[in-house]
């Protein structure tokens, strides 16, 4: 089962801007990811051009397994509580490769915080813990020369040189928040590649915040098989309206089923009066 994430590590969070939890995943789920990620981005070993050194793709993917994991419920719960509402809205992420020849700190890796292309607004002093919380996955094992991102707690600035290399075991997870310091390493090894699966959560009502949005997908097929799995409060971390919302009528209901296939199966959107 998923790891608990306690008042410890929130503590932990809120001092350093960062934690590493080992082993998040249940076993079964992290190896059926591996699996999906796999497909999208191919291992080294049958990677075609050799000089390729790194890749990334998209939500939504078209393997559901990975779009599911988004809605893990103990990582919403973590970022409710972290953000400080019931309302936060899913940040859309990746997934993404580092093969052999790529290069992170110390040679060429810069030292950054996600904040500056996710928010209009600098960083607050005095709101630390309300930014963007970023969840970063490792499907498989990743060792010291296979590219790990370099974390910096927050009593070490922008010193790189004094980051927690995040070397963990696949299904574990970093979360950090947008004001966090880090890169990525090396990749040193001659093989083999390092994958990450990563997404965020932010306030709802932070309307500046979010390097990309996904509201040009609605047609997207991936989008609506998972759309049309999920339930109606999980359909609230995606900008869909809750459920007794005035938008809900006999005519936009009918339209929704259509677009994504199982809407209203359990029933939980009602026909709402019409304004005139």
């Amino acid at each position: 089962m998923t790891v608990v994430l306690t008042d410890a590590h929130f503590e932990t969070l809120k001092k350093d801007s960062y934690i590493i939890v080992h082993n998040f995943l249940p076993e079964v789920q992290r190896a059926e990811m591996a699996g999906a990620i796999r497909r999208l981005l191919p291992p080294w070993e049958e990677l075609e051009d050799k000089s390729v050194t790194s890749d990334s793709t998209y939500f939504p993917y078209p393997e559901q397994c990975l779009n599911q994991a988004i809605v893990n419920s103990e990582a919403v719960r973590f970022a409710r509580e972290w953000l400080g509402t019931e309302h936060i809205h899913y940040r859309p992420g990746l997934a993404m490769v580092r093969y052999p020849g790529f290069k992170g700190f110390p040679d060429s890796g810069i030292p950054h915080v996600d904040n500056g292309n996710n928010s209009l607004l600098p960083p607050s002093q005095s709101d630390l813990h309300h930014s963007q919380l970023n969840f970063w996955f490792y499907l498989e094992d990743v060792d010291e020369d296979q590219a790990p991102t370099h974390l910096v707690k927050t009593s070490d600035g922008q010193d790189l040189s004094r980051a927690e290399k995040f070397v963990a075991s696949g299904g574990s997870v970093a979360i950090f928040t947008n004001y966090n310091w880090h890169s990525a390493g090396d990749y040193n090894r001659k093989d083999g590649q390092r994958y990450v699966w990563k997404f965020a959560f932010g306030r709802a009502d932070h309307y500046w915040e979010g390097v990309l949005h996904y509201t040009n997908v609605g047609r997207n097929t991936h989008f609506r098989e998972f759309i049309g799995s999920l339930s109606a409060k999980e359909r609230e971390l995606f900008r869909f309206p809750p459920a007794g919302h005035p938008y809900y009528t006999k005519q936009t209901l009918e339209a929704l089923e259509e677009q994504y296939p199982g809407w209203n199966r359990n029933q939980a959107y009602q026909i709402c009066q019409q304004i005139s």
